[in-house]
């Protein structure tokens, strides 16, 4: 009975071990082949760009598989760039091969706006789950005007320190839901590099693109300027209504006569970093950075004060899920 009983797990285990095998191969036939490998020995060195340089003077044919891994920049020819290409995956110069790229490299202004716009509206167009965080904190104030003289001078250090306290908000947003889609950033339609101060890109370590993009100051800004639009900041006809609201709601029934007057507004220091993966196309992270320079003027009866104020917002986008 054991001998039986030996002989039929031995029996289960060679059919195990067959079944193993054939699935292996299958697995192994799926893959194929393995860019820059072209002499399929699972690693990527200067055997296989000598292959290539073999092919490219006549003196060795690649066929097949080895020719598709060894076309590593995509361009249906296996030359020397593609030998050179895979000298410097060998020595980790770069770390990812043109073939393998949705994305290739911007190389203009205009390239590079566009790849941050198509990358945005994308995103937009999924709604990956994401997290959020969000500062702002006034990082200057200066308070002027007749009503100071009613105040104490421990009442005027109060009120500064009451505004300059930071607010913070972090939440993680659900793939899909309406948060997501309104938390985003805007979708971009100024393709003009002019219109900013700088914009660059540069490939990280990891092989993603870091785009950066630095806006020009805005003085009294406009709906449609590339700050208004870009990162969804009011212009300055909203703030003063706003402002207008906030009084009217704060002091709503007041018996005085209260008034205020938005004496300048002011975008500085405003910009956008964002990764993208270039294998994918998707977006991996996002910081922007805004500081809005304003002076307020606020009267009641017969006393003024004046506000002025640096405030800064930064919001940070990143554990996208897509």
């Amino acid at each position: 009975m054991n001998k039986t009983l030996k002989k039929f797990i031995s029996l289960l285990l060679a059919v195990f071990m067959a079944l193993s095998c054939v699935f292996t191969a299958s697995a192994e036939e799926a893959i194929g082949f393995m860019y820059g490998d072209v002499m399929a020995d699972g690693s990527i060195n200067s055997s296989d760009a000598l292959s290539i340089l073999k092919h490219s003077v006549g003196s060795e044919i690649l066929e097949g598989d080895s020719f598709t891994a060894a076309d590593v920049n995509g361009d249906g020819f296996v030359n020397s760039s593609d030998a050179l290409l895979i000298l410097q995956f060998a020595v980790g110069t770069i770390k990812s091969f043109p073939v393998e790229l949705k994305v290739q490299f911007p190389e203009t202004k205009e390239e590079i706006l566009a790849l941050y716009a198509s990358t945005i509206n994308d995103a937009r167009a999924v709604i990956p789950a994401y997290k959020i965080n969000l500062k702002s904190q006034a990082i200057k104030v200066e308070l002027s005007g007749s009503v100071l003289s009613i105040m104490s001078k421990e009442e005027i250090e109060q009120q500064k320190a009451d505004m300059m306290k930071p607010s913070e908000y972090n939440n993680l947003l659900r793939a899909g839901s309406s948060s997501a889609l309104s938390n985003l950033p805007a979708v971009c339609k100024i393709t003009d590099p002019a219109k900013f101060k700088d914009v660059t890109c540069k490939q990280l370590a990891d092989g993603n693109y870091q785009i950066d993009i630095i806006f020009k100051n805005e003085k009294d800004p406009k709906a449609g300027s590339p700050i208004v639009t870009m990162l969804k900041l009011p212009d300055k006809a909203t703030f003063v209504k706003t402002m207008e609201e906030e009084v009217e709601t704060t002091m709503g029934g007041a018996e005085v006569p209260v008034s205020v007057t938005v004496n300048n507004m002011e975008y500085q220091n405003c910009s956008i970093s964002c990764v993208i993966d270039p294998k994918t196309g998707e977006l991996v992270s996002m910081n922007t950075t805004s500081d809005m320079v304003s002076s307020v003027t606020m009267y009641i009866m017969f006393y003024s004060m004046t506000t002025g104020t640096t405030a800064r917002t930064t919001t940070s986008y990143s554990n996208f899920i897509y």
